[in-house]
This record gives structure tokens, C-alpha cells and sequence, in this order.
């Protein structure tokens, strides 16, 4: 495959999807867990390992790999079957993930946490211990990690307390509904306990969403009415996007509390609770810990979720009533929401993974009830999904109501909107065999500015719309905007004109917005362009415009000066060419399809077109034009 494919988890194609069941067998670590069971019992949250520290409360097993031990520590039982842990890493210089296993076993091909460059990210997971009551951490790159735990399981045949009653997701705080301005830094918030769940509960899995906060911090949480712990369970990382994390909390009587370093809103929704000791004896919402096991991976097996689509994983696991999984989103299609839930029944109103944007890496623990159809899945924006069993619960599962949702590949519109520098499309007509795949208009005028009116033309004798004004008069809905504009004013303020096209382009329900980078120039405002083209990446690296994405034709162009005319932007007909062959080969990738052409001729095409810049950048040569096209 050429060029180097994003994501920090195992990498792998993706194709087209046409089927709504992924059909999964029986694995050998669920039959081998079958006659274990266990009961859950509430312990901290504590912090047992953390490798910042000197001493990390940990073994370093190799230079990847370290031990933690559970059992027996601070209070912990002796004798556990597995633990519910928080996993928090620190990013070093590349992304990577966390792999968490029973001490001891072999390493599974599955992960827990997903943390970019210099970043940070937390999942919590229940796994299952080794026989020395141990977990260990492996770490794919350079990075820290801290280990919080917040519960264990022990044995049990059947038991009064400890049990999981699994319930329909459903919400029991929005702050945004109750509070414009969002919770103050390190504020303190009481979230009662729901109708249905019993006053003496030991804890609730709830799925916890931070959003709003301009600040890096962390959220907190435990029993309502006691001293919250200095251990966290999700970390804002200071772009205002949702972060979401699904945990187990201790409970009181009166609920559990949550505490937000950052400020923002904060989103709660439940997905079940412990019993407590009034519960009758019962066999039922006990816990069969497994081996990490991959259920399902969209990414080679053309399987992947489309937006608005939905997705059943039937799972082949007797006389279990929940499961309890690591949910992957990767090579997302833009920001958007997850929804787990039983397949066949109503898909709730609430979320399990928040996708921050485009290609996009995250994991969520998820405990979900399961149908007599399995698993279901719904993606708001498309996305690949993968997902690692780490338990079951035992009882009876649902029965599934409801016929699988559909699960279509979409095709998308595609308005094209440019200046003179992308007007050579409009003259030479047979660039559009290069642009297939896609419905598109094209809207190219001379003198067209972003913000403010342009020039009147020397050849057409009127004043061209703006940018904002094409995209709102354009005729019919569409997906895509691809903007290549803005020669005419860079003196104008950039940001407030990237700010205003965005806007623009979500008013009329556009979801991603690729700009073209501003390609060399003969210009005294050469340095000015050099600038937006700065600023356009970093308004793209700091997540306020979830849907911009920066196609580099700077740097794709600038070895190809047969592509322009003497002033170096405006386009001959080899780059008339070259820029339609460039747009049908980003579509192609964000569409996650193959390309319009080879790269050379006669070479196969890949299930999913490379992204034209990481195949070109930074010395790689174009595509063979007119050996492809015939010009």
C-alpha cells in the first residue's frame, strides 16, 4: 500500500459494506471461562501503579511490559477472579495503545487505550487476573501509564450482592439542559440514584461525558456524601470536544458525585448497577471473566460503519445477559457519536464513544446488553469498528424485536467552489472523467473573494458571489465542500473568513469542508499566503473545526511547475488535469473507496484510495497524467 495510514491500532483496509450481521463463533476463551463465576465488590478507587514515579507500584516485566498486582492490596480482597481498572496513558512522542492481560498469559492482539503524541487518554476495562492476582500493562510505544482500580470479582455461585442488572441506556444528567454556562472549574455535581435502581446498590456503570472545558484536566467520581478520590476516569483535553468514558462508581444511598477540573458540561448516562445485600439469592448478573478476545474488526473485512448505519455482532455466548467490551472507533468520518446496544430493540437515546473528528482513534469500555441477536451498533458520522470481549454477565438476553437497520454506503455530493485559480475546470471538459464517484458542482469565478465582494471581472463584467454566498445559494443539498479560494484577499483577517465558510457550510448541513492550501506564488503576498496556510493547519490541529480537513496542494504542487502559468497559481491545462485528478483522489479517500485511476497505469487499485499528499509528500513523484487520462 503506499503511504503511511493513520490510527494507533493494527492497520488494515477497509471496503464496502453491504451486509447488516457480522457473525462471530464461539471462542475458545469463553468456553474455557464458562464454569467460573464471580460477584462484584466495590473497592476505592485507588491508584496502584503510576510509572511517573520512582517507585510505580509495579514490575517492569520487559522494556514494554509491566505487572501490576491486585490482589491483596490496600484493602483488596486475596482471592479475586478479575478487577475493573482505569487505564490512563501519557503520550510520549508517537501514538500508541495498551494492551491489558492476566499476568503471565500470552499477549492478545487487542488494546484498551489509544493515546495520540503528547497527549493524554484514559479506558477503564474489567480484566480478568492471572493466578498470582496480577495484570499486565503492555505499551505498543514510549509512554506512561497510571492503574486505578475501582472494583474486583470473587467467586460465587450465586450471590445477593455484586450482581449486574443491566438497563436500557438512558440519561440521568445533561447539564446543558439545566446550566448555559457549564459547571465552574472543579466543581462538585450529585447525580441521585434512578428509579429502578435499589437504595442499597454497591455501584452503577455509567457513561460519563465531558464536554465544554478549554482547559486539559481530568473528571473524578464516587459515592455521594463521601470524600471524592484523587483518581480520574476521563481526561478533557482542553479543545471543548466530548470525551467520553464508561466506568464503574461506588454508590451511595444518595447517589454518586462527580468532579470536573475543568469546568464544561458534563453527560451522564447508565447502562446498569450492582445489587446490594437486600437483593434476593440468584444465579443471575454474575460475571464469566474471559481471555481478551476480538469479537470484530471492520477494517478488513468490508464491513465497516456508514453514517447513519447500523450494525449487529451476533455473539455466540450461552446464557449471557450483558457483555462487557472494549469498543474501537477508527478511521473515522468525521465528529459524531457510538450507540451500543441489544440487537433488535430499540436503539437508545444516548451515546457510548464520542468521535472527535476526522480520522480519529478512540476506545470506550462498554457493558451492553445482548439480544438473542447479539450486539448492536449505530454510528452517527461512519467510522471502522473494533471490538475486544473482555466478560460476560450471566441471565437471560433480550429478545430481539426489531429487523437490522440499514447500513448503506453512501454517495455524496460534492460542491466545488473556487476563484480563477480553479477556473481552467470549467474550460478543459474532459477533466471531469477524472472526478467520478461522486455527484459534483462546480462553481469557479474570477475576482471571487471569501468573505467580502469581489472585483468585477475583466471577462465576465460582474462582480462574482462570495465564498459564503456560493455555498448558501448553491442549488440541491450536499456532503463535501471543497474550497479553493482566496487569492484575491489575503489581506483580509483569515481566521474570522475560515470561521464564516465553516459556519456557512454547517447551516446548510455540509459535513467536511477540505481546503486546498495556497500553492506558490510570484506575489509580493507570497508571505501572507505562506501564513493561511500555517493557520489552516493549526486551526485543524486545535479541534474547534471538527469538519476542516487541509488537502496540501502547496506541497503536492510545488515540484510541478508545468502546472501553472507564470505566476504560479493559476493553472495550464496539464494542471487543469492535476487538480481535477487531486479532487477525485481525496473524495475517493474520505469516501473510503478506491481511486478514479491508478497511480501509474496498469497498476491495481487499492480498496481504498491513499491520501494523494502522504502518497506524493515528501519526494514522491504525481500520478502519470497523460499516460492515465490520454490529454
Amino acid at each position: 500500500m503506499r503511504g503511511v495510514m493513520a490510527g494507533v491500532l493494527f492497520a488494515a483496509s477497509s471496503m464496502v459494506a453491504t451486509v447488516a450481521v457480522i457473525p462471530v463463533a464461539t471462542g475458545p476463551s469463553a468456553a474455557a471461562a464458562a464454569g467460573t463465576t464471580s460477584a462484584y465488590v466495590a473497592v476505592g478507587p485507588l491508584r496502584l501503579a503510576d510509572t511517573r514515579q520512582p517507585e510505580c507500584g509495579c514490575t517492569r516485566v520487559d522494556g514494554s511490559t509491566i505487572r501490576v498486582v491486585i490482589a491483596g492490596r490496600a484493602g483488596v480482597p486475596d482471592a479475586i477472579d478479575a478487577a475493573t481498572v482505569t487505564v490512563t496513558a501519557v503520550g510520549g512522542p508517537l501514538a500508541g495503545f495498551v494492551t491489558a492481560y492476566p499476568s503471565g498469559s500470552v499477549r492478545p492482539t487487542t488494546s484498551v487505550t489509544n493515546v495520540g503524541p503528547a497527549t493524554v487518554a484514559a479506558n477503564s476495562t474489567i480484566v480478568r487476573v492471572g493466578t498470582d492476582g496480577s495484570i499486565d500493562f503492555f505499551m505498543s510505544t514510549e509512554m506512561q501509564i497510571v492503574v486505578d482500580v475501582t472494583g474486583v470479582f470473587v467467586a460465587a455461585t450465586s450471590s445477593t450482592a455484586g450482581r449486574f442488572v443491566a438497563v436500557a441506556p438512558r440519561r440521568l444528567l445533561d447539564t446543558r439542559e439545566q446550566m448555559a454556562d457549564g459547571l465552574v472549574a472543579n466543581a462538585i455535581i450529585d447525580v441521585p440514584l434512578p428509579d429502578g435502581v435499589s437504595a442499597d446498590a454497591t455501584a452503577v456503570a455509567v457513561n460519563v461525558t465531558a464536554l465544554g472545558g478549554r482547559v486539559a484536566g481530568f473528571v473524578t467520581g464516587g459515592s455521594a456524601g463521601l470524600a471524592l478520590p484523587s483518581t480520574s476516569f476521563v481526561n478533557p483535553d482542553g479543545s471543548g470536544r466530548p470525551r467520553a468514558a464508561t466506568v464503574i462508581l461506588p454508590v451511595s444511598a444518595q447517589g454518586i458525585s462527580l468532579r470536573t477540573s475543568v469546568g464544561g458540561h458534563l453527560v451522564v448516562d447508565i447502562v446498569g448497577w450492582f445489587t446490594g445485600p437486600s437483593a434476593p439469592m440468584s444465579t443471575d448478573g454474575l460475571f464469566i471473566a474471559m481471555d481478551p478476545t476480538r469479537l470484530v474488526d471492520t477494517r478488513p473485512d468490508a464491513s465497516r460503519l456508514w453514517p447513519t448505519g447500523e450494525r449487529e455482532v451476533a455473539t455466540a455466548i450461552d446464557g449471557a445477559a450483558a457483555l462487557v467490551t472494549n469498543v474501537t472507533l477508527d478511521r473515522t468520518d468525521g465528529a459524531g457519536f457510538v450507540t451500543a446496544y441489544a440487537a433488535g430493540t430499540p436503539r437508545p437515546a444516548t451515546s457510548s464513544l464520542n468521535a472527535p473528528g476526522r480520522d480519529a482513534t478512540v476506545a470506550n469500555l462498554a457493558i451492553t446488553a445482548v439480544s438473542d441477536r447479539g450486539l448492536g451498533y449505530y454510528s452517527m458520522a461512519g467510522t471502522d469498528l473494533v471490538v475486544d470481549v473482555t466478560g460476560a454477565f450471566t441471565g437471560t438476553p433480550v429478545v430481539a424485536t426489531q429487523a437490522p437497520g440499514p447500513n448503506v454506503v453512501p454517495s455524496h455530493r460534492v460542491l466545488m467552489i473556487g476563484d480563477s485559480t480553479l477556473g481552467a475546470l470549467s474550460i478543459v471538459n474532459r477533466t471531469r472523467e477524472a472526478l467520478t464517484g461522486f455527484s459534483w458542482e462546480l462553481d469557479a469565478a474570477n475576482c471571487r473573494r471569501i468573505v467580502d465582494q469581489g472585483c468585477v471581472s475583466d471577462y465576465t463584467k460582474i462582480a462574482p458571489t462570495t465564498v459564503i454566498e456560493a455555498i448558501a445559494s448553491a442549488r440541491g443539498s450536499f456532503d463535501i465542500v471543497v474550497i479553493k479560494a482566496g487569492y484575491n484577499d489575503p489581506l483580509n483577517p483569515f481566521v474570522p473568513s475560515v470561521d464564516a465558510v465553516v459556519r456557512a457550510a454547517r447551516a446548510t448541513g455540509i459535513r467536511l469542508v477540505v481546503w486546498f492550501t495556497f500553492s506558490d506564488s510570484t506575489s509580493t503576498l507570497i508571505r501572507l499566503l505562506e501564513q493561511h496556510n500555517a493557520t489552516l493547519k493549526g486551526l485543524v490541529g486545535s479541534g474547534a473545526y471538527p469538519e476542516l480537513v487541509v488537502a496540501d496542494w502547496h506541497d503536492y504542487s510545488i515540484n510541478n511547475p508545468s502546472w501553472f502559468v507564470a505566476d504560479r497559481h493559476h493553472l495550464t491545462v496539464a494542471g487543469a488535469w492535476a487538480t481535477a485528478d487531486y479532487i477525485g483522489r481525496y473524495i475517493a479517500n474520505l469516501d473510503r473507496r478506491p481511486c478514479p485511476r491508478p497511480w501509474t497505469p496498469g497498476e491495481a487499485l487499492e480498496p481504498v484510495c491513499p491520501n494523494p499528499d502522504a502518497v506524493a509528500a515528501p519526494t514522491g513523484s504525481p500520478p502519470n497524467l497523460r499516460a492515465l487520462y490520454g490529454f
